[in-house]
């Protein structure tokens, strides 16, 4: 848990302070075993950066809480990849790929998406950033940066079925069923 949140940090911080405006980044996060493994480092994770077309997105009427479902129905085993409007929206070859990659010892940990939105409080609106991510045990993540604010607030939601979970975490929790193969060993994440 700590070792994924941490990379999910590094990814929000990577982004930058100044860069707002970009498309959402559907995140794939998978480990393996460490070419040298000592005692500290035992696994090393691996997370690609897939981008989202914006401007297909709008085929999604409700946006990346309809297309991860979408996309996680045509990742499942026994469907064929080739959907057009995914394809629009997002690189499904190369899922297709990274996930039948046959490094050895190479196993799902989570999905994530970064993506910018709007946050509506009592006291205004407020630009944000948002990672969010579920992990092969089911965990919720939540990294979320306002504008202009030097330090993200990290959530970690043990419990999946929650009535104030964000909006693509079903979607992200469908990811991980669909692509999480029963042949790979549950990573530990913490």
């Amino acid at each position: 848990m700590r070792t994924l949140t941490g990379c999910l940090l590094d990814i929000e911080a990577s982004v930058g302070l100044a860069d707002w405006g970009r498309s959402p980044l559907l995140l794939l996060v998978q480990d393996q075993p460490a070419p040298t493994a000592s005692q500290r480092a035992r696994r090393h994770m691996r997370v690609t950066h897939l981008p989202v077309n914006d401007r297909r997105m709008g085929r999604y009427r409700a946006g990346l809480a309809e297309f991860l479902p979408d996309l996680a129905a045509a990742l499942e085993p026994d469907r064929p990849v080739a959907r057009p409007t995914l394809a629009a929206c997002v690189d499904i070859s190369r899922i297709a790929d990274l996930l039948a990659d046959p490094t050895p010892g190479l196993r799902l940990v989570a999905w994530a998406v970064c993506y910018e939105d709007v946050l509506v409080e009592a006291d205004g609106l407020y630009e944000i950033r948002r990672i969010d991510a579920v992990d092969v045990d089911r965990r919720g993540y939540q990294i979320t940066r306002v504008r202009g604010e030097q330090q993200p607030v990290v959530f970690i939601d043990e419990q999946y079925d929650t009535d104030d979970a964000q909006a693509t975490r079903p979607g992200l929790a469908y990811l991980v069923a669909s692509t999480h193969r029963p042949d790979q060993s549950t990573p530990t994440t913490s």
